[in-house]
């Protein structure tokens, strides 16, 4: 007897507590001269609406999209059934069509699929063409290949694509790269389009617009033969002219091309005008793009139509260019003969070193504050190579700055200050308070000059007895390192100068700036 009733004292136990869990407590504030009728409305309200619920649970299970929950596997084959191809891969139909990319093996498979019905499915299955078996025998090869992770040194310019970083709806250098594997055999189907399957990494995320000479990405590919050199050659043959794989090393697996680099170099590049003085510019302005001055040194714009055809790239940072391009026209032949004074290269070169060593940079980047831990960074080195003239005369000064690890528009944000210090728009003092506990409104400096160096893995050749090192920097006759020079020089650093000089990107930044200052964004 004590058993049943204790079995019959369970059972009621849940319905009470549904009871008085689902009653709202009584607001004292209420007005309750409805009496028990209106607790008993509102008791009905909620059981219809537990069954509602109950219902749109129901329905909302029905529409997913997931299989349902299977306790008999595993959860690798529970994960399995979850992945998707990347949106951002030309793996996706989508990517295909928006960038008009054909692959037939994969166009075919995906009509297949979309037309397959039960009534079709024996047509289907005897009629195996000659390709179909073609195709699953190569699959089959292929799958007999070596698979070894190695290290690809990647070189592009990055002008035609939103970054380096695989995304949706969008033409990268890693969907490039990945369609570059793939097609050259060295990525089977089945992974085609899951950048984890085959350990995906790179050594830095570059932004739209920017160039590399040196970004470093770590997959695991099928070797197709043991020499990395050719491998190299089939990859290089699938790619397009912006976009090159300067060196192949094969890497333990356990090596990550992102949190094993040391430290990284950055080059930018900037022409010799935009450090001449506020004076200079003023002179410019008032007879090229019609500006005047109002007597107390400070510049008004004139009134002009803004203009349909310009350029969106002449509008750094973000702002809306003003300037027609017959006054962009006109201000690169100003430009033309003009070289920097040596007492403007050694201000430039005094500024940035000041940016050696560890500093807080939360005035450099977005959404950090002093006391945030990581608005602090080590700078390495920041030096001034030496000056070059293009084919138009136009001066460039080539600068790189090496340091662990650099925050959103860091670099960019350090070239304005340092620009202004150089040519006396500010002070080297006013350039040191920025490390403090203040908040400056720094401008960014155009990112058309900017490319990624140099990637460095010391500390894991030190570590690594054996393989080749990852080191393109230091024999300067390895044929890695040469290849590496050609491109920055004849690829990167020659396409720098033709964009400013077909787009004026830093004479637009100029007059931007300017406007910056007076504003008082950028205290004097």
């Amino acid at each position: 007897m004590d058993k049943k009733r204790k079995l019959e004292q369970e059972q009621s136990q849940p319905q009470q507590e549904g009871r008085v869990i689902g009653h709202d407590p009584v607001d004292k504030n209420h007005d309750n001269t409805q009496g028990d009728d209106h607790n008993c409305d509102d008791d009905n309200d909620k059981n219809e609406n537990s069954g509602n619920n109950k219902k749109a649970r129901i329905g909302k299970q029905e529409k997913s999209s997931k299989p349902p929950f299977n306790k008999n596997k595993s959860w690798k084959e529970r994960n399995k059934e979850r992945e998707q191809v990347h949106p951002g891969s030309y793996a996706c139909a989508e990517m295909r069509t928006l960038f008009d990319i054909s692959l037939p093996e994969l166009d075919e498979s995906t009509t297949e699929s979309a037309s397959f019905t039960a009534t079709n499915n024996n047509n289907n299955n005897n009629n195996n063409t000659e390709d179909d078996l073609a195709s699953s025998t190569a699959e089959n090869n292929n799958s007999k290949l070596p698979k070894r992770k190695v290290a690809l040194l990647l070189q592009f310019v990055g002008t035609n694509y939103s970054g380096m970083q695989i995304n949706e709806g969008k033409r990268t250098i890693q969907a490039e790269i990945e369609l570059a594997l793939y097609k050259a055999g060295m990525l089977t189907k089945p992974n085609f389009g899951y950048p984890k399957k085959y350990s995906w990494s790179n050594s830095a995320r570059t932004d739209k617009g920017v160039h590399a000479c040196a970004q470093v990405c770590s997959v695991k590919i099928l070797l197709p033969t043991g020499d990395l050199d050719m491998v190299r050659e089939m990859i290089n043959e699938q790619l397009p002219d912006d976009i090159s794989v300067g060196d192949v090393v094969q890497v333990p697996r356990s090596f990550c091309a992102r949190t094993q680099r040391d430290k990284v170099g950055y080059l930018y590049m900037l022409p010799s005008y935009v450090l001449k003085s506020r004076e200079e510019w003023k002179s410019v302005w008032e007879k090229i793009v019609g500006v005047q001055n109002d007597g107390d040194g400070e510049m008004k714009r004139s009134e002009m139509e803004p203009q349909e055809d310009n350029d969106e790239m002449n509008a750094p940072s973000g702002g809306r260019c003003v300037m027609t391009n017959e006054q962009i026209e006109s201000l690169r032949e100003t430009m033309r003969g003009y070289r920097m004074t040596q007492e403007t290269l050694d201000r430039l070169k005094k500024a940035l070193g000041s940016y050696e060593g560890t500093h807080k940079f939360h005035n450099y980047t977005r959404g950090k504050k002093w006391d945030d831990p990581s608005s602090s960074r080590y700078i390495i080195s920041f030096e001034v190579q030496e000056p070059l003239v293009d084919k138009h005369g136009i001066e460039w000064i080539p600068t790189v700055v090496v340091g662990q690890s650099f925050l959103l528009h860091q670099i960019r944000k350090m070239m304005c200050m340092a620009m202004d210090v150089a040519r006396g728009a500010t002070s080297l003092d006013f350039m040191t308070r920025s490390f403090g506990d203040v908040s400056m409104n720094i401008n960014t400096a155009p990112a058309q000059g900017l490319s990624l160096d140099m990637s460095f893995y010391e500390y894991f050749n030190k570590r690594s007895s054996a393989g080749e090192p990852l080191d393109w920097h230091s024999d300067k006759s390895s044929p890695a390192h040469m290849r590496w020079k050609k491109f920055k020089e004849e690829k990167v650093m020659k396409h720098i100068m033709e964009e400013e000089w077909t787009h004026g990107n830093f004479l637009s930044y100029m007059h931007l700036q300017e406007t910056h200052i007076q504003r008082g964004n950028y205290e004097l």
